[in-house]
């Protein structure tokens, strides 16, 4: 079962919620979370549609118009926005679902998941949160999405490799041919970026995306059932 079908099988248990008011909002926000996942993915395949393009291979007329590098730099940016805004309206989720009674504009998945450890640390929904929190495309999320909304633009390395074939020869590519990787820095956090751990655009960001959903997926699976060991 996928994140979506997750999210749908979730929306019907919540449903033996006796408050009808708490039900209204976990349906609200499940449509909420899809949206954002879906945004998510609309960045991400919007940066895969420039893979191979570049600033030397593609012009533009129009004087304003943004640069191929531009446009990944915002699509990157959205991406990091909207995957992590994900996981925030999921924290609002399980406020709405275990009746945590937190304030929404103070909810968020780090709050929910320092509360759950503070008093709910028998669940097994504490436990994913929390691994959810400590593993590597979380941590990851969190320094590059803070630091393109609160500080500057995420270091992006790009290198152009062309290839030429000598005329007349059967081959399976065309005869001349560029061919473009981009890598994120190691740490954004960094004012000397690094790339020793090559992550490659867009390959790292689809392998974040599918562990982050797959860490949502699990904590809805969870929720609303017996899940006390």
């Amino acid at each position: 079962m996928d994140v979506l079908e997750e999210i749908e099988s979730f929306k019907k248990r919540s449903k033996i919620i006796p408050q009808k008011t708490r039900v209204q909002k976990i349906q609200l926000y499940s449509e909420g979370l899809k949206a954002k996942m879906k945004q998510a993915e609309f960045a991400l395949d919007s940066i895969k549609s420039f893979e191979q393009q570049s600033d030397q291979s593609t012009s533009s007329t129009a004087n304003n118009a943004l640069s191929i590098s531009e446009k990944i730099e915002f699509y990157c940016d959205a991406f990091w926005t909207f995957l992590y805004s994900s996981l925030d309206v999921l924290a609002q989720i399980i406020n709405q679902a275990l009746k945590l009674k937190l304030d929404e504009k103070h909810v968020s998945f780090k709050y929910v998941e320092k509360i759950l450890c503070q008093k709910h640390s028998n669940l097994k929904i504490q436990k994913s949160f929390t691994a959810c929190k400590k593993s590597n495309p979380y941590k990851n999320l969190d320094d590059y999405r803070n630091c393109s909304i609160h500080r500057r633009q995420i270091y992006i390395k790009e290198e152009r490799k062309t290839v030429r074939h000598t005329a007349g020869y059967k081959t399976t590519t065309a005869a001349l041919e560029e061919n473009i990787q981009r890598t994120l820095c190691d740490n954004p956090l960094q004012l000397s970026p690094r790339t020793k751990q090559q992550r490659k655009i867009p390959d790292y960001m689809e392998d974040s995306k599918n562990k982050l959903f797959a860490h949502i997926a699990k904590i809805l699976k969870e929720t609303l059932r017996q899940n006390k060991e």
